[in-house]
Protein backbone atom coordinates (compact mmCIF):
# COMPACT_ATOMS: atom_id res chain seq x y z
CA UNK A 1 0.00 0.00 0.00
CA UNK A 2 1.83 3.03 -0.93
CA UNK A 3 1.01 6.65 1.33
CA UNK A 4 -1.67 7.86 -1.15
CA UNK A 5 -3.88 4.64 -0.76
CA UNK A 6 -2.95 4.52 2.85
CA UNK A 7 -3.77 8.07 3.62
CA UNK A 8 -7.52 7.19 1.58
CA UNK A 9 -10.23 5.59 3.76
CA UNK A 10 -11.10 2.03 2.96
CA UNK A 11 -14.26 0.70 2.43
CA UNK A 12 -14.38 -2.64 4.31
CA UNK A 13 -17.06 -5.23 3.38
CA UNK A 14 -16.00 -7.76 6.10
CA UNK A 15 -12.51 -6.22 7.07
CA UNK A 16 -10.00 -3.54 7.46
CA UNK A 17 -7.97 -3.80 4.32
CA UNK A 18 -9.77 -3.08 1.27
CA UNK A 19 -9.34 -3.70 -2.76
CA UNK A 20 -8.11 0.08 -2.93
CA UNK A 21 -8.05 0.12 -6.58
CA UNK A 22 -11.64 -0.77 -7.75
CA UNK A 23 -13.06 0.90 -4.65
CA UNK A 24 -11.29 4.54 -5.36
CA UNK A 25 -13.08 3.65 -9.29
CA UNK A 26 -15.97 3.33 -8.07
CA UNK A 27 -15.85 6.16 -5.77
CA UNK A 28 -14.97 8.44 -8.52
CA UNK A 29 -17.74 7.57 -10.63
CA UNK A 30 -20.45 7.56 -7.67
CA UNK A 31 -18.87 10.71 -6.35
CA UNK A 32 -20.32 12.87 -9.19
CA UNK A 33 -24.35 12.13 -7.60
CA UNK A 34 -24.06 13.99 -4.22
CA UNK A 35 -20.86 15.13 -2.84
CA UNK A 36 -18.53 15.53 -5.85
CA UNK A 37 -15.10 13.17 -6.01
CA UNK A 38 -14.06 11.51 -3.21
CA UNK A 39 -12.21 14.32 -0.59
CA UNK A 40 -10.58 11.63 1.77
CA UNK A 41 -8.85 10.90 -1.68
CA UNK A 42 -6.87 14.55 -1.65
CA UNK A 43 -3.66 15.40 -0.15
CA UNK A 44 -2.56 18.30 1.77
CA UNK A 45 -4.83 21.39 2.66
CA UNK A 46 -7.61 21.19 5.50
CA UNK A 47 -10.16 18.90 5.17
CA UNK A 48 -13.19 20.89 5.37
CA UNK A 49 -13.97 20.14 1.84
CA UNK A 50 -16.82 19.94 -0.03
CA UNK A 51 -17.78 16.11 0.34
CA UNK A 52 -18.06 16.02 4.04
CA UNK A 53 -18.78 12.52 4.22
CA UNK A 54 -19.65 8.49 2.95
CA UNK A 55 -22.38 6.71 2.43
CA UNK A 56 -23.16 3.03 2.98
CA UNK A 57 -25.93 1.03 2.87
CA UNK A 58 -26.52 -1.27 5.25
CA UNK A 59 -29.41 -2.88 3.68
CA UNK A 60 -32.24 -2.67 1.11
CA UNK A 61 -32.48 0.49 -0.72
CA UNK A 62 -31.58 4.14 -0.12
CA UNK A 63 -31.80 7.64 -1.92
CA UNK A 64 -30.08 10.86 -2.10
CA UNK A 65 -31.47 14.02 -2.86
CA UNK A 66 -28.84 16.69 -4.08
CA UNK A 67 -28.43 19.92 -1.57
CA UNK A 68 -30.75 22.31 -3.34
CA UNK A 69 -32.90 19.87 -5.03
CA UNK A 70 -36.18 18.38 -4.25
CA UNK A 71 -35.58 14.86 -6.53
CA UNK A 72 -34.72 11.99 -4.82
CA UNK A 73 -32.18 9.79 -6.32
CA UNK A 74 -31.27 6.22 -5.82
CA UNK A 75 -28.27 6.00 -3.70
CA UNK A 76 -24.81 4.19 -4.49
CA UNK A 77 -23.28 1.97 -1.52
CA UNK A 78 -19.62 4.28 -1.07
CA UNK A 79 -21.07 7.75 -2.61
CA UNK A 80 -19.64 11.03 -1.21
CA UNK A 81 -22.54 13.31 0.76
CA UNK A 82 -22.01 17.31 0.93
CA UNK A 83 -22.97 19.73 3.32
CA UNK A 84 -26.93 20.00 2.49
CA UNK A 85 -27.92 16.45 0.96
CA UNK A 86 -30.54 14.40 2.23
CA UNK A 87 -30.11 11.06 2.83
CA UNK A 88 -33.88 8.53 2.77
CA UNK A 89 -33.98 4.83 4.03
CA UNK A 90 -36.99 2.72 3.13
CA UNK A 91 -39.10 0.60 5.26
CA UNK A 92 -36.62 -1.96 5.28
CA UNK A 93 -33.39 -0.37 4.29
CA UNK A 94 -30.20 1.75 6.79
CA UNK A 95 -27.54 3.22 6.25
CA UNK A 96 -24.27 4.73 7.56
CA UNK A 97 -22.83 8.00 6.88
CA UNK A 98 -19.26 8.46 7.87
CA UNK A 99 -17.99 11.76 8.50
CA UNK A 100 -14.23 12.76 7.68
CA UNK A 101 -13.58 12.46 11.61
CA UNK A 102 -14.46 9.10 12.02
CA UNK A 103 -17.23 9.62 13.52
CA UNK A 104 -20.73 7.65 12.48
CA UNK A 105 -24.54 8.10 12.15
CA UNK A 106 -26.75 5.06 11.77
CA UNK A 107 -30.29 6.42 9.85
CA UNK A 108 -32.52 3.46 10.61
CA UNK A 109 -35.83 1.71 8.29
CA UNK A 110 -38.02 5.40 7.11
CA UNK A 111 -35.18 8.14 7.69
CA UNK A 112 -35.04 11.49 6.33
CA UNK A 113 -31.86 13.04 7.32
CA UNK A 114 -29.86 16.00 5.99
CA UNK A 115 -26.13 16.85 6.33
CA UNK A 116 -26.43 20.64 8.08
CA UNK A 117 -22.72 21.11 8.94
CA UNK A 118 -19.60 18.96 8.19
CA UNK A 119 -16.73 21.57 9.54
CA UNK A 120 -13.86 18.96 10.50
CA UNK A 121 -10.32 19.53 11.21
CA UNK A 122 -7.74 17.44 12.55
CA UNK A 123 -8.12 19.09 16.25
CA UNK A 124 -11.61 20.11 16.49
CA UNK A 125 -15.25 19.02 14.46
CA UNK A 126 -18.80 20.92 14.16
CA UNK A 127 -21.19 18.51 12.64
CA UNK A 128 -24.48 18.90 12.34
CA UNK A 129 -27.18 16.78 11.20
CA UNK A 130 -30.90 17.40 10.85
CA UNK A 131 -33.84 15.10 11.28
CA UNK A 132 -36.62 15.46 9.01
CA UNK A 133 -37.84 12.46 10.46
CA UNK A 134 -37.34 8.78 11.75
CA UNK A 135 -34.35 7.70 14.26
CA UNK A 136 -30.76 7.76 13.95
CA UNK A 137 -27.97 6.39 16.24
CA UNK A 138 -24.44 8.11 16.23
CA UNK A 139 -20.76 6.70 17.33
CA UNK A 140 -18.96 10.50 18.19
CA UNK A 141 -15.37 10.21 18.01
CA UNK A 142 -13.31 12.38 20.83
CA UNK A 143 -10.85 14.84 19.81
CA UNK A 144 -8.45 17.19 21.53
CA UNK A 145 -10.60 20.26 21.42
CA UNK A 146 -13.20 20.23 23.81
CA UNK A 147 -15.29 23.13 21.62
CA UNK A 148 -15.35 20.29 18.74
CA UNK A 149 -19.48 19.00 19.14
CA UNK A 150 -21.53 17.00 17.05
CA UNK A 151 -25.56 17.64 16.91
CA UNK A 152 -29.03 16.10 16.28
CA UNK A 153 -31.40 18.18 14.99
CA UNK A 154 -35.51 18.71 14.67
CA UNK A 155 -37.84 21.53 14.30
CA UNK A 156 -37.92 21.76 17.82
CA UNK A 157 -34.68 20.70 20.08
CA UNK A 158 -31.22 20.29 19.24
CA UNK A 159 -28.98 17.80 21.13
CA UNK A 160 -25.55 18.29 20.88
CA UNK A 161 -22.56 16.26 22.82
CA UNK A 162 -18.69 16.35 22.46
CA UNK A 163 -18.12 12.77 22.23
CA UNK A 164 -20.27 9.23 22.90
CA UNK A 165 -22.91 7.33 21.89
CA UNK A 166 -26.25 8.79 20.83
CA UNK A 167 -29.32 8.87 19.19
CA UNK A 168 -32.33 11.13 17.92
CA UNK A 169 -36.09 10.58 16.69
CA UNK A 170 -38.27 12.88 15.27
CA UNK A 171 -41.56 11.94 14.85
CA UNK A 172 -44.49 12.70 12.48
CA UNK A 173 -46.18 14.22 15.40
CA UNK A 174 -43.48 16.65 16.09
CA UNK A 175 -41.73 14.74 18.90
CA UNK A 176 -38.08 14.97 19.14
CA UNK A 177 -36.68 12.25 21.28
CA UNK A 178 -33.30 12.06 22.18
CA UNK A 179 -30.61 9.31 24.36
CA UNK A 180 -27.26 9.15 25.38
CA UNK A 181 -25.33 5.84 26.18
CA UNK A 182 -21.90 6.95 26.71
CA UNK A 183 -21.34 11.08 27.16
CA UNK A 184 -23.35 13.74 28.14
CA UNK A 185 -25.64 15.00 26.08
CA UNK A 186 -27.25 18.76 25.80
CA UNK A 187 -30.69 18.71 24.77
CA UNK A 188 -31.88 23.11 23.87
CA UNK A 189 -35.56 23.35 23.09
CA UNK A 190 -36.45 26.38 20.70
CA UNK A 191 -37.25 28.23 24.06
CA UNK A 192 -34.14 28.21 24.84
CA UNK A 193 -34.43 25.94 28.05
CA UNK A 194 -31.33 23.18 28.37
CA UNK A 195 -30.96 19.75 29.81
CA UNK A 196 -28.05 17.62 30.51
CA UNK A 197 -28.26 14.04 30.00
CA UNK A 198 -26.08 11.50 31.87
CA UNK A 199 -25.54 7.64 29.82
CA UNK A 200 -28.51 5.35 30.17
CA UNK A 201 -30.75 8.86 29.86
CA UNK A 202 -33.58 9.84 27.66
CA UNK A 203 -35.35 13.09 26.86
CA UNK A 204 -38.76 13.82 24.98
CA UNK A 205 -39.55 16.93 23.67
CA UNK A 206 -43.24 17.78 22.90
CA UNK A 207 -45.35 21.17 22.80
CA UNK A 208 -44.11 23.73 25.42
CA UNK A 209 -43.33 20.88 27.78
CA UNK A 210 -39.74 21.57 29.27
CA UNK A 211 -37.67 17.99 28.60
CA UNK A 212 -37.29 15.54 31.60
CA UNK A 213 -34.66 13.13 31.63
CA UNK A 214 -35.98 9.91 31.14
CA UNK A 215 -34.55 6.13 31.59
CA UNK A 216 -33.18 4.68 28.19
CA UNK A 217 -33.54 1.36 27.63
CA UNK A 218 -33.81 0.09 23.62
CA UNK A 219 -34.29 -4.02 24.78
CA UNK A 220 -35.32 -4.65 28.50
CA UNK A 221 -32.79 -8.06 27.68
CA UNK A 222 -28.70 -6.83 26.83
CA UNK A 223 -26.03 -9.36 25.77
CA UNK A 224 -22.68 -8.38 27.22
CA UNK A 225 -19.26 -9.37 26.27
CA UNK A 226 -16.33 -8.74 28.36
CA UNK A 227 -12.88 -9.59 26.51
CA UNK A 228 -9.37 -9.40 28.22
CA UNK A 229 -6.95 -6.58 26.56
CA UNK A 230 -5.35 -9.33 24.16
CA UNK A 231 -8.25 -9.59 21.96
CA UNK A 232 -10.73 -7.21 19.86
CA UNK A 233 -14.40 -8.40 20.67
CA UNK A 234 -16.53 -7.88 17.86
CA UNK A 235 -20.60 -8.83 17.75
CA UNK A 236 -22.69 -9.25 14.17
CA UNK A 237 -26.42 -8.83 15.20
CA UNK A 238 -28.92 -11.48 14.07
CA UNK A 239 -30.21 -9.63 10.67
CA UNK A 240 -26.01 -10.24 9.53
CA UNK A 241 -25.71 -6.57 8.87
CA UNK A 242 -24.92 -4.45 11.83
CA UNK A 243 -21.43 -5.15 13.80
CA UNK A 244 -20.58 -2.99 17.24
CA UNK A 245 -17.39 -3.76 18.33
CA UNK A 246 -13.43 -3.06 17.58
CA UNK A 247 -11.47 -3.60 14.60
CA UNK A 248 -7.86 -2.45 16.13
CA UNK A 249 -6.50 -0.75 19.41
CA UNK A 250 -8.71 2.52 20.19
CA UNK A 251 -10.34 2.02 16.65
CA UNK A 252 -14.32 0.45 17.70
CA UNK A 253 -17.02 0.40 15.48
CA UNK A 254 -21.02 1.18 16.80
CA UNK A 255 -24.09 0.85 14.23
CA UNK A 256 -26.31 -0.83 16.69
CA UNK A 257 -28.95 1.48 17.87
CA UNK A 258 -28.46 1.85 22.03
CA UNK A 259 -25.34 -0.51 22.04
CA UNK A 260 -22.29 0.38 24.26
CA UNK A 261 -18.69 0.02 23.31
CA UNK A 262 -15.82 0.33 25.48
CA UNK A 263 -12.30 -0.14 26.77
CA UNK A 264 -11.61 -0.05 30.96
CA UNK A 265 -8.57 0.99 32.55
CA UNK A 266 -7.53 -2.25 32.84
CA UNK A 267 -7.44 -2.80 28.86
CA UNK A 268 -10.46 -5.15 28.96
CA UNK A 269 -12.81 -4.17 25.82
CA UNK A 270 -16.65 -4.36 26.72
CA UNK A 271 -19.58 -4.91 23.65
CA UNK A 272 -23.05 -4.60 24.95
CA UNK A 273 -26.08 -4.59 22.46
CA UNK A 274 -29.74 -4.90 22.60
CA UNK A 275 -30.37 -8.81 22.93
CA UNK A 276 -34.17 -9.12 23.04
CA UNK A 277 -34.34 -11.58 20.20
CA UNK A 278 -33.14 -15.51 19.99
CA UNK A 279 -30.41 -14.46 17.47
CA UNK A 280 -27.96 -15.75 16.44
CA UNK A 281 -26.06 -13.03 17.30
CA UNK A 282 -21.87 -13.80 16.26
CA UNK A 283 -19.00 -13.07 18.17
CA UNK A 284 -15.58 -12.59 16.65
CA UNK A 285 -12.49 -12.55 17.95
CA UNK A 286 -9.18 -11.25 16.84
CA UNK A 287 -5.59 -11.41 18.71
CA UNK A 288 -3.73 -8.73 19.54
CA UNK A 289 -1.21 -10.43 21.26
CA UNK A 290 -0.51 -14.44 21.30
CA UNK A 291 -1.35 -16.38 24.37
CA UNK A 292 -4.26 -17.50 26.36
CA UNK A 293 -7.52 -15.33 26.17
CA UNK A 294 -10.53 -14.88 29.04
CA UNK A 295 -14.16 -12.96 28.30
CA UNK A 296 -17.50 -13.27 29.60
CA UNK A 297 -20.64 -13.53 28.36
CA UNK A 298 -23.82 -12.78 29.91
CA UNK A 299 -27.18 -12.23 29.25
CA UNK A 300 -29.79 -10.05 31.28
CA UNK A 301 -33.40 -8.74 31.99
CA UNK A 302 -33.84 -5.34 33.32
CA UNK A 303 -30.33 -5.34 35.18
CA UNK A 304 -30.88 -9.03 36.40
CA UNK A 305 -28.47 -11.29 35.69
CA UNK A 306 -30.19 -14.56 33.61
CA UNK A 307 -27.19 -16.34 32.10
CA UNK A 308 -23.29 -16.14 32.40
CA UNK A 309 -20.73 -17.98 30.72
CA UNK A 310 -17.19 -17.63 30.94
CA UNK A 311 -14.65 -18.54 28.11
CA UNK A 312 -11.03 -18.46 27.20
CA UNK A 313 -8.73 -20.10 25.26
CA UNK A 314 -5.39 -19.32 23.31
CA UNK A 315 -5.15 -16.93 20.31
CA UNK A 316 -2.61 -16.35 17.85
CA UNK A 317 -1.58 -12.43 17.16
CA UNK A 318 -4.09 -11.49 14.05
CA UNK A 319 -6.08 -14.96 14.21
CA UNK A 320 -9.99 -14.70 13.93
CA UNK A 321 -11.62 -16.96 15.81
CA UNK A 322 -15.72 -17.09 16.02
CA UNK A 323 -18.67 -18.95 17.89
CA UNK A 324 -22.29 -18.49 17.43
CA UNK A 325 -24.96 -17.02 20.07
CA UNK A 326 -28.17 -17.98 20.81
CA UNK A 327 -30.45 -17.58 23.69
CA UNK A 328 -33.60 -18.79 24.75
CA UNK A 329 -36.53 -16.16 25.45
CA UNK A 330 -39.85 -16.65 27.77
CA UNK A 331 -42.12 -17.57 25.19
CA UNK A 332 -45.10 -15.29 26.87
CA UNK A 333 -42.99 -12.43 25.39
CA UNK A 334 -41.76 -13.54 22.36
CA UNK A 335 -42.88 -11.07 19.70
CA UNK A 336 -42.03 -8.04 21.38
CA UNK A 337 -37.67 -7.40 21.24
CA UNK A 338 -38.22 -3.91 23.21
CA UNK A 339 -39.95 -6.56 26.58
CA UNK A 340 -38.94 -9.90 25.59
CA UNK A 341 -37.16 -11.57 28.36
CA UNK A 342 -34.20 -13.69 28.05
CA UNK A 343 -34.04 -16.89 29.57
CA UNK A 344 -30.81 -18.75 29.10
CA UNK A 345 -27.98 -18.55 26.23
CA UNK A 346 -25.00 -20.02 25.15
CA UNK A 347 -21.89 -19.43 22.89
CA UNK A 348 -20.57 -22.41 21.04
CA UNK A 349 -16.35 -23.46 20.50
CA UNK A 350 -14.68 -21.37 18.81
CA UNK A 351 -13.81 -21.72 15.58
CA UNK A 352 -11.05 -20.13 12.57
CA UNK A 353 -12.50 -17.46 11.28
CA UNK A 354 -11.88 -17.51 7.42
CA UNK A 355 -11.27 -14.41 5.44
CA UNK A 356 -13.00 -10.46 6.18
CA UNK A 357 -14.64 -9.47 9.49
CA UNK A 358 -18.57 -9.41 9.07
CA UNK A 359 -20.52 -6.26 8.31
CA UNK A 360 -19.52 -2.92 6.20
CA UNK A 361 -16.87 -1.33 7.93
CA UNK A 362 -16.03 2.42 7.28
CA UNK A 363 -12.75 3.98 8.79
CA UNK A 364 -11.47 7.72 8.57
CA UNK A 365 -7.86 8.29 7.35
CA UNK A 366 -6.56 8.70 11.40
CA UNK A 367 -8.80 4.97 11.72
CA UNK A 368 -6.63 3.45 9.30
CA UNK A 369 -3.41 4.41 10.22
CA UNK A 370 -4.16 3.04 13.66
CA UNK A 371 -5.53 -0.38 12.41
CA UNK A 372 -2.31 -0.45 10.10
CA UNK A 373 -0.04 -0.01 13.10
CA UNK A 374 -2.00 -2.65 15.04
CA UNK A 375 -0.98 -5.29 12.28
Amino acid sequence: MNPTQRSSIQHVHGSVVARFASWLLLSLLLGLACGGPNAWAQQGGPKTVSATATLTILKGAVQCIAAGGNQAQPAMDGMNLAVGDRVLTGANSEALITFLDGSTLTVMPKGDVTVKQAEVGTQRSTIAVRINLGKVWARVVRLADQKSSFSLESNTATATVHDGLIGGQQDEDGTFTCWTKAGSLTVTDRRGQSLTLVPGQKALVKGETAPAPLPFAVHQSVLTVVASSNVLPLVLMDDAVRVAGFVAPGVEVNQVFGSFTGQGEDGTRTVEVPAGVPGPFTLVMEGLEPGPFHLTLSGSFKGVLAYLQPLSGTIAKGQRLHARIDQVLDPATLGDPKQAKVRSGAASAFTPLAGSLPGKILLSPDEVAAADRSH
